[in-house]
């Protein structure tokens, strides 16, 4: 999963400023500390050329905060249901987590679509394997597709028993350095 993609999911939910939709993103797709702020901040900035995210004024101490357009909410209404075929493990479970936790999306039809992905890949050619190599790379696809399908049934297993999703966080981080003390 893309965190373009994702950072449209987040701001789905209403304006945010930069630093939050980092903070979204990562605890939604529990990829905590794996993305780099900087990294939002030019996905924000190359969105706003594509039209997809506009600036929607400041918070009350100047941050700029970002809302999407049409465009990205149609970009985000076709991404809560369409399963990337090519999606490693762990943007597959980003993915997934991720919509999971937006209210009101469709995460059943998205881990419908995946399980029609993970299901697909998980028969065997009759023929065409020419080296051990060969099977032990067929094979690893198997292993991972039984695995994804297994990690569906669990998701789907929660999700009847709890409600994961939850609104745009309002956590504000502690910005800048503290002022230093005068030693009287």
């Amino acid at each position: 999963m893309s965190v373009r993609l994702g950072i449209l999911a987040v701001l789905s939910l209403g304006s945010a400023y930069g630093s939050q939709v980092h903070s979204e993103v990562e605890t939604r797709m529990n990829r905590a500390g794996s993305i780099n702020v900087g990294q939002i901040y030019s996905t924000l900035e190359r969105l706003q050329a594509q039209g997809s995210v506009i600036n929607d004024g400041t918070t009350g101490d100047g941050l700029p905060l970002y809302t999407l357009t049409p465009r990205g909410r149609a970009e985000v209404a076709a991404w809560l249901t369409e399963a990337d075929p090519r999606a490693g493990w762990t943007d597959f479970v980003g993915h997934v987590l991720l919509v999971a936790s937006l209210p009101g999306a469709p995460v059943d039809a998205l881990i419908d679509a995946y399980r029609q992905v993970h299901a697909k890949s998980h028969g065997r050619p009759a023929d065409g394997v020419d080296s051990p190599l060969d099977d032990l790379g067929l094979r690893s696809g198997e292993i991972l597709s039984t695995a994804a399908l297994a990690w569906l049934d669990e998701v789907q297993d929660v999700l009847t028993r709890v409600d994961c999703a939850r609104p745009l966080g309002s956590f504000r981080p502690r910005r800048g350095r503290r002022p230093r003390r005068e030693h009287v």
